[in-house]
């Protein structure tokens, strides 16, 4: 149990130390910019004004979009309320799930499927907590 606790944190830093690798690399190859070689650079741009910011973005995306009739939002909220259940009873099967593979398992060993299962019914539940509170 200790062996794969330390091979999982060993692995998970890896993983780690891998993404921030990506976005360093990522970081240092900003996206617009090209690659001039030294000696052949140019002055540098200054950035665009908040006006000019404003006048690039498209017309649409600046107005807000009309308000919802009464029945748009009972259908959205009906919407909302059926993937709430639907998403309630994959974590109910989810925990009936992982109690019979616990139930199957010994105090020695819990397999890795325990903790996939664990993780998946953690991530459900934040699911349904958020979209009871309507974030």
């Amino acid at each position: 149990m200790a062996k794969q606790q330390a091979r999982r944190r060993r692995a998970r830093a890896a993983w780690v130390f891998a993404l921030g690798i990506a976005a360093g690399i990522a970081l240092a190859a900003a996206p617009g910019q090209q690659h001039v070689p030294a000696g052949q650079q140019g002055a540098p741009q200054p950035p665009p004004t908040a006006v000019e910011a404003r006048q690039e973005i498209p017309q649409s995306v600046n107005e807000p979009s009309p308000p919802l009739t009464p029945k748009q939002k009972q259908d959205l909220l009906k919407s909302n309320f059926e993937k709430l259940k639907k998403d309630a009873a994959d974590l109910a099967a989810l925990a009936k799930s992982l109690q019979r593979d616990i139930e199957t398992s010994n105090e020695n060993v819990l397999s890795l499927k325990v903790v996939d299962k664990a993780e998946k019914i953690e991530k459900l539940a934040r699911k349904i907590k958020a979209a009871a509170k309507g974030e």
